[in-house]
Order: structure tokens, then sequence, then C-alpha cells
């Protein structure tokens, strides 16, 4: 069994949801990532919104003890913001690059029937080596949101 860091940022507490979720399949550590911003309510999307399109990326660091190179696969599970993916998880990309391992894979949660495949392949830019898989994972009105998040951790495996 791969030791596996299950890495979130969450707005709502969607993107923790599905990162809970399959944590608990993987038997992985799970954390969460910031930049401290409070985005909830009206306010918070506004400003996520505004965030998604600045050139500079914020500061983040990982909440709790857990450090990216100290496991064998990171997960790093981000939001879609503005049709891609929240520039919260794309600073945590910057910033760790050198600390993660070569198994890294992504689960990005949006509210859109998109599967945001393109931009998810884009997150590469940001790693050392591509990304070995990912989850587009739609969290309102899904049904299949249990089954979409244990069939993935069946395909990574343990």
């Amino acid at each position: 069994m791969k030791k596996t860091l299950c890495l979130y940022y969450t707005r709502t507490n969607a993107t923790r949801m599905a990162a809970e979720l399959l944590a608990q399949h993987l038997g992985a550590d799970l954390a969460e990532y910031t930049d401290g911003k409070d985005r909830r309510g009206i306010r918070g999307y506004l400003g996520a919104c505004i965030d998604s399109f600045k050139k500079t990326l914020p500061n983040v660091y990982i909440m709790g003890p857990h450090r990216p190179y100290e496991y064998e696969r990171v997960i790093v599970c981000m939001p879609v913001w503005a049709e891609g993916p929240a520039i919260v998880g794309k600073a945590l990309l910057a910033k760790c690059r050198e600390d993660f391992p070569e198994d890294v894979c992504f689960v990005v949660t949006h509210m859109a029937k998109t599967d945001y495949e393109k931009k998810i392949n884009a997150l590469d830019a940001y790693l050392k080596t591509p990304h070995r898989a990912h989850l587009s994972l739609r969290t309102k009105n899904n049904p299949q949101l249990k089954y979409e998040i244990r069939v993935f951790a069946e395909q990574i495996g343990k």
C-alpha cells in the first residue's frame, strides 16, 4: 500500500467532503492547504472569481504536520473557479513542486457538467512529471458522487 497524502482546498466544503471520502478509501492521510483568506459567502465567492484572473499566485501553506516529500503519492484536490482550477491549488503546485513525489493525482470538483480535461492537464506545467490520474468530479446534484470517488480510488490503487 502506497503511503498517500490527500491535500484539499475548499471554499464551500464540497472539496473537503470528496477528499475525506477518497482518503478513507485509500487509507490516506488528509490535510488542508489554504492561502488564509476567508472566502465564505457571496463576498468570498466574488473574491475567488477576481483572484482567478490574477497572474500572481498567492502564498499557501499546508495545515498540520504533513509534508508532501514524506509520501509516495500525493492527491491534490481543488475546486474550479471561473472555469479553471482554483488559483490556490495552482499556488500549492508551484510552491511544492520540488517536494512532490512523481506519483501525483488530481481531483477537481465543480458544479457544471463539463469535465475540464484540458484545464486539468494544463496543471502539469506546475509539476516535475505529468500527473498520473485525475478525476473531474461534479459535486452538485450528482447521485453518483460516492461511486465515482470509489471507482477512482480503485483505479489508482492502494
